[in-house]
């Protein structure tokens, strides 16, 4: 029998906050942005905390102009390349960029 240990890096609560207040600061500066829309899954609670840090509302129909699409993390990349019509694409985690290899569990991941 096989067991694989993957390294996991957990994300808190405060981490996520933090994160989150650092896009609204860009966020704000953009006033070309009018909605956001969030990734199902990853993606809804930034969209969540994200509209409430800027007032922006949160889009069920996202425009390819003005509207801010985010998700958790960019791992493969295969998520942002769907979206790549999109102007405004943000992520909480870029795992290249910040060259993380382990596994992210995000706080509404955990028990």
């Amino acid at each position: 029998m096989w067991v694989f240990m993957v390294k996991q890096y957990k994300m808190t609560w405060q981490e996520f906050d933090g994160r989150c207040k650092m896009m609204a600061k860009k966020i704000k500066k953009n006033k070309q942005i009018k909605d956001i829309y969030g990734i199902p899954r990853g993606g809804l609670p930034i969209a969540v905390r994200l509209s409430h840090l800027t007032k922006l509302p949160i889009t069920g129909d996202p425009k390819i102009q003005s509207t801010l699409i985010v998700d958790d993390c960019v791992d493969s990349g295969s998520t942002k390349t769907s979206f790549g019509g999109f102007k405004y694409f943000e992520v909480l985690v870029d795992k290249q960029k910040e060259q993380i290899t382990d596994w992210l569990v995000f706080p509404w991941e955990t028990k």
